[in-house]
């Protein structure tokens, strides 16, 4: 398994899809947090910005078309307008929300 990393632009965010599409990515195995090993803290990825960890490319991207088929089902019209997968590597990351699992 590999960690892989989605950025994504959806046309429509205001009547709740991007919530819709989130809930089911989170369902398929992506996440909008990152667990900072040093830090022992989770951190909140940006907006558009998923995380996975996967078998291959083709899984992860299978996970994200089905999140938006999924949303899009729910709520209506989702267009993807673009998106970005790659496999993670390494990283350096920050965000202004963290939390403590200990909490």
């Amino acid at each position: 398994m590999a960690r892989y990393i989605a950025v994504y632009d959806i046309a429509d965010t205001y009547r709740g899809l991007h919530a819709a599409f989130i809930a089911q990515a989170e369902k398929l195995g992506w996440s909008t947090w990152v667990w900072a090993l040093t830090a022992k803290k989770w951190y909140k990825l940006p907006n558009t910005t998923l995380i996975g960890d996967f078998q291959d490319c083709d899984a992860a991207q299978a996970a994200f078309n089905a999140a938006a088929k999924a949303a899009r089902a729910e709520k209506g019209e989702l267009a993807v307008e673009k998106y970005f997968i790659a496999d993670w590597g390494s990283a350096t990351f920050d965000s202004d929300v963290k939390a403590d699992p200990a909490k």
